[in-house]
């Protein structure tokens, strides 16, 4: 063999292994988390719309607020960073990877099934909430 083909059959090799190592989210993974992320964002949505006294708290407070009663609720994204958004008496939850800054998972506390696998999409998405709560809520 030549030089140039084993250049090429390296590259190759790197490249494979590269993508490998940049995506390692796997679908059993993601599901899990996405899982533990509809109780989290129906613990968020609860304490939105029924709880006056979370009116004025921040997106951090918020988040403890509405797992109080549950700390363990957020055990599953220990390593990633987490945002919640209220729009009225709507509220969404997002979760990041805390590393690269790219939306994982969004989900509205107003349906019971998990809103946007963001991990999936392609390019990836920064972590900015896209769901548009008075659309997705109204169904």
């Amino acid at each position: 063999m030549s030089v140039i083909k084993y250049a090429r059959i390296a590259l190759y090799l790197s490249i494979v292994f590269l993508a490998a190592c940049a995506t390692p989210r796997n679908e059993k993974e993601m599901n899990s988390m996405a899982s533990a992320l509809t109780k989290v964002s129906a613990a968020v949505d609860a304490t939105v719309r029924y709880k006056r006294s979370a009116d004025d708290l921040e997106d951090a407070q918020l988040l403890q607020a509405s797992v109080a009663h549950d700390p363990g609720l957020l055990k599953p994204f220990a390593v990633h960073r987490i945002r919640t958004l209220r729009v009225g008496l709507d509220s969404s939850v997002l979760v990041c990877d805390a590393n690269s800054d790219t939306a994982l998972l969004e989900d509205a506390g107003c349906t019971p099934q998990m809103d946007a696998h963001r991990w999936r999409d392609a390019p990836q998405v920064g972590c900015v909430f896209t769901l548009e709560l008075k659309k997705v809520c109204t169904r």
